[in-house]
């Protein structure tokens, strides 16, 4: 049996930070006092489903360098929610699990596979609210590598945090 596949194009409005982003992004460099380095994008892995920007149904993530860790922003639509209005628990995992494991991928130039995540979940995300994503890298043993991420609202209560275990692909 065949499967169908059905192609969508990825608009280029759909690949840059939303006018919310900009603002906080803007804010955070104010208070760091210097630009933040975008983590660039890897071809290899343009099907991502978080900052692939090939995958039509992707978040298409951008992702920054801050020290001893990575920040992004995403302000989830209707197409992510669970209950009305609340975004899906499973999208909030994705965030933290891509915000840790990117991360890493990005500073060591080879994949990190989760292991192991424990998180926990705190307080709602709501459609069209921008959420901050930020993840640390807490200690390393050999490849094996313990990050933590935490996603907070905007008026600055935490949604949801996790600590992760991640192995890196032998280079």
């Amino acid at each position: 049996m065949k499967m169908l596949q059905i192609k969508k194009t990825v608009l280029p409005e759909d690949l840059q930070l939303n006018e919310t982003e900009k603002i906080l992004l803007a804010a955070e460099e104010e208070k760091r006092g210097e630009t933040l380095t975008e983590m660039p994008k890897d071809e290899k892995y343009n099907m991502c489903f978080a900052c692939g920007e090939e995958n039509p149904i992707g978040l298409h993530l951008h992702f920054f360098w801050i020290p001893d860790g990575v920040l992004a922003f995403f302000t989830p639509k209707p197409e992510h929610q669970s209950y009305n209005g609340r975004m899906h628990g499973g999208l909030i995992t994705v965030l933290l699990d891509e915000i840790m494991g990117n991360y890493l991928f990005k500073k060591e130039g080879v994949p990190a596979y989760t292991a192991r995540i424990d998180l926990r979940f705190r307080t709602p995300v709501q459609i069209g609210s921008t959420i901050r994503c930020e993840g640390h890298e807490v200690r390393r043993k050999g490849r094996l590598v313990i990050m933590e991420g935490v996603i907070t609202n905007p008026d600055g209560t935490i949604a949801a945090e996790a600590t992760s275990t991640l192995m890196l692909e032998k280079a």
